[in-house]
């Protein structure tokens, strides 16, 4: 059952969406699969909560700190109002921008493409370049299932299949498992294939 439920999720992962208020749903706005996600420590600082330091770093149009000024990327923090990662703008505007959580309450950006140090992170419309030398920091896609995103998403419709690809013979849930799929049911990562240009 186990790999019947990885098999659905590699499909499902970059194109469903999601719980509320955790950014899911900004994947199934376009054709584009994350490819991992970054966490930005000096920025975000441990998370939610007073942090003595936290720094900003510049978003371009283009991988270059040449190109395109997009914005500046900092740590909004209102308390228990909320917090989370927020550009603002060029002009002046201010938008959050979408993450998911690396780990316990630390929102990582979305990254949908990577150039070296340079990687493309997903915005409320469109996208922006960040730099970050530091590739640790950089969770690469389908690893993170490993220990950060150990769970299905909570929109999941329970849709498995036998094997990878969207041909694969569809296996359906028992109605036990399907009383479930409100949940983040706990996952174990165990192998990935791509079949054409999917994971």
């Amino acid at each position: 059952m186990a790999r019947f439920i990885l098999a659905v999720l590699f499909f499902f992962i970059g194109s469903a969406d999601a719980q509320a208020q955790s950014h899911w749903e900004y994947l199934s706005k376009t054709p584009e699969r994350l490819i991992g996600l970054l966490d930005l420590p000096d920025i975000v600082a441990g998370g939610c909560g007073p942090a003595p330091n936290r720094t900003t770093t510049r978003a371009f149009g283009a991988p270059s700190q040449n190109g395109r000024s997009v914005g500046t990327i900092y740590m909004r923090d209102d308390g228990n109002a909320g917090c989370g990662l927020m550009i603002e703008k060029t002009g002046g505007s201010k938008e959050e921008i979408p993450t998911l959580e690396s780990g316990y309450e630390i929102p990582a950006a979305i990254v949908y493409e990577r150039r070296g140090a340079w990687l493309r992170i997903r915005l409320s419309v469109g996208s922006a370049w960040v730099r970050h030398a530091d590739q640790k920091y950089f969770l690469q896609y389908p690893e993170i299932l490993r220990e950060n995103l150990p769970y299905t998403l909570q929109s999941w419709d329970g849709m498995l299949r036998a094997t990878p690809g969207r041909s694969g013979r569809v296996t359906p849930l028992s109605s036990g498992w399907k009383a479930l799929l409100d949940r983040q049911l706990s996952i174990q990562y165990l192998g990935s294939r791509r079949v054409g240009d999917e994971l």
